[in-house]
């Protein structure tokens, strides 16, 4: 591909003559094309995050030209805003999953085995977001990046899921406060599994731990607080303190 100062360079009657000779795109190529646009502000996103995005890096990631980029986008807002909305829509499918899959006989270990569910589905998803964790979660609290519009958007909705699914398994409906307190508890310990943790065994098995324990905390009734030794037993939860 010629570089931008030779494609500057090149004379009007050379582009003109090119562009003739080149064949009408259709609607696959086009998608094609957007996607591409997309992929490299995802890219450009990860190296250098929301504040750091500008047209220039975009098509210098993607190999295009800026009036390609116009054709599909009216700004990088645009781009990046769809990028993470996808991304934040995969962790909500997987979510959503979850609750069409849990059970509805209100046994404790059946209730937070369905939690610890969800929390794997969250550990998979942070799995598959690679490197771009790391920008999305600096930004979380960032009233100017779509981060934490999305963040907003994504808690909603996993909150709604969450009341949803004890329903679904025969316990009362937990307040907002409790539930805001866990996934803003479980938010920040899935990130620093993925960010501060060697990603092994060992840090799951700890961080899950402390997600489970939020939850009995936070959802569990008078009868998961009086069974609390017993109910840690059947989900292996280590209830041992920790280093100082």
């Amino acid at each position: 591909m010629p570089s931008p100062s030779a494609a500057k360079n090149r004379t009007p009657a050379l582009a003109a003559v090119r562009g003739r000779g080149r064949p009408p795109q259709g609607p696959e190529a086009q998608a094609a094309l957007r996607q591409r646009l997309l992929d490299a502000t995802q890219a450009v996103f990860t190296q250098v995050g929301y504040h750091g995005l500008s047209v220039e890096a975009v098509i210098a990631e993607a190999e295009l030209s800026r009036p390609t980029f116009y054709k599909h986008f009216r700004n990088t807002d645009e781009a990046i805003d769809l990028v993470i909305r996808a991304v934040n829509d995969s962790l909500i499918n997987a979510l959503m999953e979850v609750v069409r899959s849990a059970g509805s006989d209100g046994r404790s270990d059946h209730s937070f085995a369905a939690v610890e569910a969800g929390l794997n589905a969250w550990r998979q998803w942070g799995e598959d977001m690679g490197p771009m964790l790391r920008p999305l979660f600096a930004e979380l609290h960032d009233a100017h990046s779509p981060a934490s519009v999305h963040r907003r958007r994504t808690l909603d909705i996993a909150a709604a899921a969450l009341m949803q699914m004890t329903e679904a398994l025969g316990r009362l409906r937990p307040t907002r406060l409790q539930i805001d307190a866990l996934l803003n508890g479980v938010e920040y310990l899935g990130y620093r599994y993925h960010l501060e943790t060697p990603r092994d065994a060992a840090s799951w098995k700890q961080t899950r731990d402390a997600m489970l324990r939020l939850t009995l905390g936070l959802l569990g009734n008078a009868d998961d607080w009086g069974h609390a030794p017993q109910l840690a037993q059947v989900l292996q939860i280590d209830l041992a303190p920790h280093e100082h």
